[in-house]
C-alpha cells in the first residue's frame, strides 16, 4: 500500500474515532441530565403553545415581534381561560363527549399557565433545549393522564408511587416493559397498559423518564 493511501486510511480511521467519541459523550450528557425538577405541564405547555397555534398571533419575547404580541402580561385567570377557550382548538386528545372536553380544555390552561407564567427563565432555557425524544416523552406523560395518579416534581397526585426520582429505582428496559404490562411487576396494580400506544411513544416516555433523577 502506497504512502498516501496510508496516510488517508490513518486520518479516516481517526475522523471515525472522533466522531463516534463525541456521539457517546453526547449520550452520556443526556443520560446524565436531569429534568426531575420540571413539572410535565411546564414541558407540556411549550408543545402546547404551538399545537394550539397561540404562535401566530404571540411570541414568547418580551417585547412584540412584527405582528405577534407577547405574552408576558395576564390579566387574571378568568380571563387567561376564556381567552384560551375562545381562540383555540382543543388538542391534548380526541374526545367526543362535552364533559371530558372540558376536562381536556382544563389541562390544557393549566399547562400553557405553567409554561407561560410559572416557569423561571432558567427553567424555560431548560426546557427549550430538551432532546426532541424526552420533550416528546414528557408531552406523553401530560397527553395520556398519568399525572392522575401519579406526581413529578410536585404536580399530580399520590395515589400511585411519585415519579420524581423513578430513574434511581427503575432503567429504561423497565419503563418500557411496565407501561406494556404493568401487572407482570406488581399483580394487583391498578396501572392500566399502554400496549395500545405506538413502540415509539414508550420509548420517548422511557427516555423522559430516565431523565428523573
Amino acid at each position: 500500500m502506497k504512502r498516501a493511501q496510508v496516510l488517508f486510511l490513518l486520518i479516516l480511521i481517526s475522523f471515525v474515532f472522533v466522531a463516534f467519541t463525541q456521539e457517546k459523550t453526547e449520550e452520556k450528557k443526556q443520560k446524565d441530565v436531569s429534568y426531575s425538577h420540571l413539572n410535565v405541564a411546564q414541558i407540556a405547555g411549550k408543545r402546547l403553545f404551538v399545537l394550539k397555534k397561540c404562535s401566530d398571533c404571540h411570541t414568547l419575547d418580551e417585547e412584540a415581534k412584527d405582528d405577534l404580541t407577547p405574552v408576558t402580561d395576564k390579566r387574571d385567570d378568568d380571563w387567561f381561560a376564556g381567552h384560551v377557550k375562545k381562540e383555540s382548538p382543543i388538542v391534548l386528545r380526541e374526545e367526543k363527549s362535552k364533559r371530558k372536553q372540558r376536562r381536556i380544555l382544563r389541562d390544557e390552561i393549566q399547562a400553557l399557565d405553567e409554561f407561560l407564567y410559572q416557569t423561571k427563565p432558567k427553567e424555560r432555557e431548560q426546557i427549550e433545549s430538551m432532546p426532541e425524544n424526552v420533550f416528546e416523552g414528557a408531552y406523553l406523560v401530560y397527553q395520556n393522564n398519568c399525572l392522575n395518579c401519579h406526581s413529578i416534581a410536585g404536580l399530580g397526585k399520590d395515589i400511585a408511587p411519585d415519579l420524581t426520582e423513578v430513574a434511581n429505582r427503575h432503567d429504561r428496559q423497565w419503563f418500557v416493559a411496565n407501561l406494556k404490562d404493568p401487572k407482570q411487576f406488581k399483580e394487583d396494580t391498578i396501572m392500566p397498559s399502554f400496549a395500545h400506544l405506538p413502540e415509539e411513544n414508550l420509548e420517548a416516555i422511557a427516555d423522559y423518564l430516565e431523565t428523573l433523577k
